[in-house]
């Protein structure tokens, strides 16, 4: 039988969002949003591994026992940079047919993108997750220069990117690079073609308090459409 992992990234210390404690475990909807997180995936996943800063663990762990959320998942320490903290995760989930790489601050992904890039990497190996950009862009030229670029051409990467579980710890088995921006980045210096699917528009990653702001509203019409 297939099984499907998921490692959760939260390794962020939230300097942007300028609050007391990491940006995992600010309130969403009256729970730290690591919780909303982990929850989209426990209905779809085998198994799941949250990486957290060694400093965050026993925070978390507390959280888990009044969330009563106690043995749905692995933890494990996060590295000094994401690739780092991607391949600890990695360490500790085994077993696994598909690995799902997804940022601990986007609470807000709906089971449907969630199956649709898992039919899409169990297709081709490597699913990326994509939206179409809204506003127009400009890019700058030597010389400070501003030129306008077609934003048809343009797509923002989203998570969960998801993979063969063979592909990705093969992609792994490498040095860091300043050229690894995300997963696809790793598994694509390996010579794999990517493939994409759709992403969400309010699959958010919250960096900001006004983010947060926008992940309040979003999380609130979305727990009234579904009653």
């Amino acid at each position: 039988m297939e099984k499907i992992g998921v490692v959760i990234v939260a390794g962020g210390s939230g300097s942007r969002m300028g609050a007391a404690v990491p940006k995992q475990f600010l309130r969403l909807g009256g729970e730290p949003i690591l919780v909303h997180t982990l929850r989209r995936f426990l209905p779809v996943a085998q198994r799941v591994v949250v990486v957290l800063p060694e400093a965050e663990i026993a925070r978390w762990e507390a959280i888990v026992e009044v969330c009563g959320l106690g043995g749905t998942h692995s933890v494990v320490e996060g590295g000094a940079t994401r690739f780092e903290s991607v391949r600890n995760g990695l360490g500790a989930l085994q077993g696994c047919d598909i690995v799902a790489i997804h940022d601990g601050v986007r609470p807000l992904v709906s089971a449907e993108m969630i199956a649709r890039g898992v039919e899409c990497a169990r297709r081709w190996g490597a699913a990326i997750p994509t939206i179409a950009p809204v506003d127009s862009f400009r890019v700058e030229e030597q010389g400070g220069q501003l030129v306008v670029i077609d934003r048809s051409r343009l797509r923002a990467v989203q998570t969960p990117q998801i993979f063969s579980a063979e592909l990705l710890r093969h992609a792994y088995d490498c040095e860091p690079s300043d050229r690894f921006t995300d997963d696809a980045t790793v598994v694509e210096a390996t010579g794999v073609e990517m493939h994409y699917y759709e992403g969400e528009r309010s699959n958010i990653k919250i960096t900001t308090p006004e983010d947060l702001v926008i992940a309040e509203a979003l999380n609130g019409y979305n727990n009234k459409k579904d009653k």
